[in-house]
């Protein structure tokens, strides 16, 4: 068994730049410029292929009389030129670990972006010369999962398949490394996961790409691919941890919300069944538990925030991070960027994604604090609707206390975020909001236990709970 491998070859999209989403941009703008729409199932159609066959599709799906090279030629444009105006939005942690995996191994690319992307990928986020050889679907016959483009890589390394370590993010990619004969460390992208089995097919699954080592997964793994097949056969199904996480998080969290309180649910109704953002009314640390426990288990539910520089710091952001459902958003790095593309990949997805509107916790029932635009402005630049929720009885709480979660109807959203639209869309939802917590009476300073619990993980800005 040899100390490490002979080379190390990475995937692009998801692994070290989280373009995924612009793709899907850029085709949803491609389509509406034709009065077609692009839907999900349309991004689904197109996942694996080179750019010709992507191309063929959505000539083929958007009944264009086009041909597949102009419509390559455009979208590639597009691509090129979000790179080159917004720069690389980099997985965290991806440069450094390039950087000092490439200090003491060859490294390539093998990606299903068109060359002209890859090119333009690397050359913004700096890493144009961290890579021996770059290959792309589109030299080869087919794209992922087919192995052609990792054969390709591994014959410009002069590196034997066996001898080479994989990272990648997709099922696609995952099933294209392992039909190549490489061992490949599935590194999950957090915006759009994979899809399920790719945690069973890879060989190693890394929680985030800084903790790639290559001679630790060497010493890990077989060098034989027969030996290594053995071992996959013989080993138990490795657990998909954020999956998993996130399924724990809320079963816990329907049990201890339905023992310990009394809630009531008006407006399930309500509730699509497409995706579509969900703006909540904010008294208690505990609200996004208690929405967890009686929302519907599907589409998954994402949180908004908190506004953090730093999810490990506190109790509360510890756990929503291990729980993989909260979409953090640091104000003091002008994060705006990134935190649209995490809300449109939970989107594009299916998913939904709830924002506490009012950005902080109130004392009183019957109130509900002025609305920051983000919900405004995250729907419509989605196109989904957002459905107010009112949850009150937790500006006070202990065991056994009455909660009432209302569901409002749909507020739709149309047209671009434009100032006048935001404010619009800003203002219906607050007067939808204020009206479902009618009703409902102050609460009294409970005993000793439920004050506690009141305010456990209550995160006051005027440095404690306002006096009256």
């Amino acid at each position: 068994m040899t100390a490490s491998f002979g080379a190390v070859i990475f995937d692009l999209d998801g692994v070290l730049v989280d373009s995924e989403i612009w793709w899907d941009e850029v085709r949803q703008a491609f389509a509406a410029r034709r009065g077609k729409p692009w839907t999900t199932d349309d991004r689904a159609a197109v996942m694996g292929h080179n750019s010709r066959g992507w191309a063929q599709v959505m000539r083929d799906r958007l009944g264009l009389d086009e041909s597949v090279d102009a419509i390559v030629d455009e979208v590639v444009d597009g691509m090129i030129e979000r790179f080159e105006a917004q720069g690389a939005p980099l997985i965290p942690g991806a440069v450094e670990a390039v950087r000092r995996v490439g200090a003491a191994l060859p490294l390539g690319i093998a990606s299903s972006a068109h060359p002209r992307v890859i090119a333009a990928a690397l050359e913004s986020a700096g890493l144009r010369d961290a890579f021996r050889s770059i290959s792309a679907s589109d030299e080869v016959p087919h794209g992922k999962p087919a192995p052609d483009v990792y054969l390709l890589a591994a014959e410009r390394m002069g590196t034997p398949p066996a001898d080479c370590l994989v990272v990648e993010d997709s099922l696609n990619g995952v099933l294209a490394a392992r039909a190549a004969g490489m061992v490949v460390a599935l590194v999950p992208n957090v915006a759009v996961p994979p899809a399920p089995g790719a945690d069973a097919a890879a060989s190693v699954v890394l929680e985030r790409i800084s903790e790639l080592d290559p001679a630790a997964i060497r010493a890990a793994i077989p060098a034989d691919p027969r030996a290594r097949r053995a071992s996959a056969e013989s080993r138990p199904v490795q657990p998909i941890r954020r999956t998993l996480r996130y399924w724990l998080t809320r079963a816990t969290s329907t049990l201890l919300v339905r023992a310990l309180l009394r809630v009531r649910v008006v407006g399930r109704e309500h509730l699509p069944t497409t995706p579509y953002l969900l703006c909540f009314s904010h008294e208690s640390w505990a609200d996004p538990f208690v929405l967890m426990a009686v929302l519907p288990w599907r589409p998954r539910l994402s949180f908004f925030g908190p506004m953090e520089e730093d999810m490990t710091q506190g109790g509360r952001n510890r756990l929503m991070r291990w729980a993989g459902n909260a979409i953090p958003y640091r104000p003091g790095k002008n994060d705006l960027l990134e935190a649209t593309r995490r809300v449109q990949a939970v989107f594009a997805g299916g998913g939904v994604v709830a924002i506490a509107g009012e950005g902080r916790i109130h004392a009183r029932e019957s109130e509900v604090l002025p609305l920051s635009e983000g919900a405004a402005f995250f729907a419509l630049r989605s196109g989904v609707p957002i459905v107010p929720v009112a949850i009150n009885g937790m500006t006070w709480f202990s065991i056994g206390s009455r909660v009432r979660v209302r569901i409002g109807a749909p507020i739709p959203t149309t047209g671009r975020p434009t100032r006048e639209n935001i404010d619009d869309t800003t203002n219906r939802t607050w007067d939808a909001l204020h009206a479902l917590v009618g009703g409902f009476p102050e609460r009294s300073r409970p005993g000793r236990f439920g004050a506690w619990l009141t305010e456990l993980f209550n995160d006051w800005p005027e440095g404690g709970r306002p006096s009256g």
